[in-house]
């Protein structure tokens, strides 16, 4: 227990590397192992649970470990201490930061800059917790009425701390905390990303996805969302804009989609008592100054390109219910569909930026283009309304650039990093690692990204550390757990943070294990695929013709390899038939005895 011994007060002067014992000892202390005087020759992290613990050499070359009561206390001490023995070349570190910003007490600008920042940090903390309900490790704290962190730097004779000086450092926490901000989203995308790309993945396990996959879209560019300047749907009666600006074309659009808005509302309420969908929405109509910016955007500022100023979605369950859907609104308004869009589920086409993918239709009402937009609930479960502030800041940021979020911290000094950290402390200030829960989103974020921070700054116990308790925190999850992706890509980092400690031995055994997981998906996969072949081959659906054609042909490899994704389809076509029948009867109520296309 790291409060065994009671709570004890050191003092540590980074201008000549002492640490001193300033608090009387207690009744709970071991004398024989009480540090009171000594003179740190290096320090690094323990391997404590809580990540508060911090291992010292003295002068004699003899171990001890500090234990803090917070685990940003840890870290501030540690990065202090570093900067310290990195100054001096202490503890195998290289010399540096001679003579940059060094003061005559030989105290050194950098150090006291990222001491004020983590003591104004330290104070903000303190600050907001007045009021809020206390943790009982917080009340305990309180109740043994000791002061557990505090940083200070002594400023030279004849120099004071004014009101310049404090509002330099707020300025600067203020710069830093954009970073941790800007840092932590990337860290979102770049998971949200990985989460649609799973989703996606999983969904095209569905039987009925090579028919899908088969089908040709109407009016279909096959374009992935990143420039459509050549999109050939317009809207109509492009004459009488002839002349107008863009703010009037517009509005003009815009007062055409409110007149078109209650006939829309109609087919989607059609649509949805149909098929039962999982989620409908229908409006609002775009604004003026959306519809230019996307104008500008993807189709070369042309206003009548835009599609969607009254728009719908409609969150289907999944692939068989989009395929009832197509059919549905085929039989029901066919001669209003201008367009379909179905390349953004096509397994050889890009997702949009980001990773999302979904089906658009496009209508024609009152003499206006109109959209609907169809989710996949798979996919809709990832960000739900917030999926499009999801692309647009993957467009912004062009995530799709890199697969590792940490990545976003290439090129950072150390300086910069240690300060993050700080930001990132401040995040997590309220929910120390040991009682993380698995429900608690936010904070397991926070310390995901943290996490590579650490990776980054060289701090790979504690790296460590947070990916086992996230590792952990994920495998409790109902909604996640063991050999889930996220799960997965966790322990490729906890792999990567114990090969930096020479823990190869468990570090095989992750990889060998992932690599078992990757086995085992491509093998359901395969499973998959297999099983559409078995239904193709009863007599009905055997062809002589296309064999005679595979022996004869010198592309073998490749017509074969062409015969079998024909062989997918029909398989996977008649296994649609099988469950539009059984789900989706009513198909059949105006259809003639031809069935199903």
């Amino acid at each position: 227990d790291e409060c065994a011994e009671g709570i004890l007060i050191y003092r540590l002067d980074t201008s000549d590397r002492l640490l001193t014992l300033l608090s009387p000892p207690n009744e709970l202390t071991n004398m024989n192992t009480l540090v009171r005087k000594a003179t740190i020759m290096d320090a690094y992290p323990s391997e404590c649970s809580s990540r508060r613990g911090i291992c010292i050499v003295d002068e004699n070359g003899k171990e001890h470990i500090l234990t803090t009561s917070e685990q940003r206390t840890a870290i501030a001490w540690l990065e202090a201490m570093d900067m310290m023995l990195t100054r001096d070349g202490m503890g195998g570190r290289k010399k540096q930061w001679k003579g940059e910003g060094e003061r005559p007490d030989g105290s050194n600008k950098i150090e006291e800059n990222y001491l004020n920042l983590a003591l104004y940090s330290n104070t903000l903390i303190r600050t907001d917790a007045i009021g809020k309900k206390k943790s009982k490790r917080a009340e305990q704290d309180e109740a043994n009425g000791g002061v557990y962190y505090n940083v200070e730097t002594n400023p030279v004779d004849g120099e004071e701390v004014d009101e310049e000086t404090f509002e330099s450092i707020a300025k600067r926490r203020a710069v830093i905390k954009d970073s941790w901000d800007f840092y932590r989203m990337i860290c979102s995308l770049l998971r949200d990303r990985r989460k649609y790309d799973e989703a996606f993945t999983r969904m095209k396990l569905d039987k009925v996805y090579p028919y899908l996959n088969s089908m040709n879209g109407l009016n279909d560019p096959g374009d992935s969302g990143y420039d459509s300047a050549e999109k050939d749907l317009i809207q109509p009666n492009a004459r009488h804009y002839n002349g107008m600006g863009p703010s009037r074309i517009a509005k003009a659009m815009i007062a055409k989609a409110e007149e078109a808005l209650p006939s829309l509302v109609e087919i989607c309420k059609a649509l949805a008592g149909s098929l039962g969908m999982e989620e409908v929405g229908v409006g609002p109509t775009k604004e003026v100054a959306a519809a230019i910016k996307k104008a500008e955007r993807k189709y070369n500022g042309n206003l009548l390109q835009v599609t969607d100023y009254c728009r719908a979605l409609l969150v289907v369950k999944d692939f068989p219910t989009l395929l009832a859907l197509l059919e549905l609104a085929r039989d029901s308004f066919g001669p209003l569909i201008k367009r379909v869009k179905l390349s953004g589920l096509k397994e050889n086409r890009k997702s949009l930026v980001g990773g999302y993918r979904d089906v658009k239709i496009n209508l024609e009402l009152k003499e206006h283009i109109c959209e609907i937009q169809v989710h996949l609930w798979p996919m809709w479960l990832v960000c739900g309304v917030d999926g499009f502030r999801h692309y647009r800041h993957c467009l912004e940021y062009n995530t799709d650039t890199f697969e590792n979020p940490y990545d976003a911290l290439y090129g950072l000094d150390r300086k910069t990093r240690a300060e993050i950290i700080v930001m990132a402390e401040e995040a997590v200030a309220l929910m120390p690692l040991e009682t993380l829960e698995w429900y608690h989103e936010k904070y397991i974020l926070d310390y995901f990204a943290e996490a590579g921070l650490f990776l980054e700054h060289g701090l790979v116990v504690w790296a460590e550390t947070t990916l086992r308790q996230l590792i952990k925190l994920r495998t409790e999850s109902p909604d996640i757990g063991m050999d889930h992706h996220e799960t997965l890509q966790l322990q490729k980092y906890l792999e990567e943070s114990l090969r930096k400690q020479d823990k190869n031995r468990e570090a095989d055994e992750i990889a060998e294990r992932l690599a078992i997981k990757e086995r085992e998906k491509k093998k359901e996969e395969e499973q998959v695929e297999q099983s559409l072949l078995d239904m193709v081959t009863d007599p009905s659906c055997f062809n002589p013709a296309e064999m005679f054609e595979n022996i004869m042909d010198p592309n073998k490899k490749e017509r074969e390899t062409e015969q079998r994704a024909r062989k997918e389809i029909r398989a996977s076509k008649k296994h649609w038939r099988n469950v539009r029948q059984q789900r989706f009867p009513f198909l059949d109520a105006d259809i003639d005895a031809s069935g199903p296309p």
